[in-house]
């Protein structure tokens, strides 16, 4: 979450523009104020006691822009004593970090998810992780005639000793049927919570699948799989 620095002003967030990295937003350059709308109308519920400023800001690393709403002392020029920082955009969460043998379009798929987890479209980063999920087990063999549902494909790899029971638990009830409940049943409203658990397991599967890749060839060949990049290895 972002946080105001008090006697700076600036304020400290995961930037979008430096992958979810933390970074210093700034409220001036060169000892000038980027931009600044001040609240003296009856729109400001606080104007006996505050200010309430619309405040742009610039990432000290990417140079990425932003906007805060902050409320401080009314008889106080900015930076002063503050009473709270009220908003502030964009703020991305961190990213996680996903294994580099991750195929190319799986990897642009989970970052994709995440942009959406990032703007609070929940539904959509709920069916994006799915998404990544179908998309791991069909790259690595187990999208077959006998394995047609994602339900079958999570249950071989288990078998096959690629994901662990604990982690097949967690596949079917955090990301497989959140997902389910996005494609195919009425609109609702998914929690925050219930998305971050998606995103934490989707990532757990990458790792399982691509974090000792060598491994896992071996035990999908040993399982009589045809993983995709086997296969574009036996063509060249």
């Amino acid at each position: 979450m972002a946080q105001l620095n008090e006697k700076q002003g600036s304020i400290v967030a995961h930037c979008p523009g430096c992958r979810g990295g933390r970074s210093t937003f700034e409220w001036q350059v060169g000892g000038r104020e980027i931009g600044v709308i001040t609240d003296t109308t009856d729109n400001n519920p606080w104007r006996t006691t505050c200010k309430r400023d619309f405040r742009l800001f610039r990432c000290a690393g990417c140079g990425m822009g932003a906007y805060g709403v902050i409320l401080y002392k009314n008889y106080e020029d900015y930076p002063g004593s503050y009473n709270r920082l009220a908003n502030f955009y964009p703020e991305s969460k961190q990213r996680l970090d996903i294994p580099a043998d991750t195929p190319r379009g799986i990897a642009n798929e989970f970052r994709e998810a995440e942009e959406c987890f990032d703007n609070n479209c929940f539904r959509a980063a709920a069916g994006l992780f799915r998404s990544v999920l179908d998309k791991t087990m069909r790259a690595n063999g187990y999208k077959t005639n006998q394995e047609k549902n994602l339900y079958q494909q999570i249950e071989a790899a288990a078998e096959d000793g690629v994901i662990t029971q604990a982690r097949k638990r967690r596949a079917h009830d955090e990301i497989r049927v959140l997902g389910n409940d996005v494609l195919h049943d009425e609109w609702q409203e998914i929690p925050e919570e219930d998305v971050e658990a998606c995103r934490h397991y989707c990532q757990r599967i990458l790792e399982d699948f691509y974090d000792d890749r060598g491994s896992v060839l071996t035990l999908l060949q040993e399982a009589g799989r045809e993983p995709e990049d086997l296969q574009r290895e036996e063509q060249s």
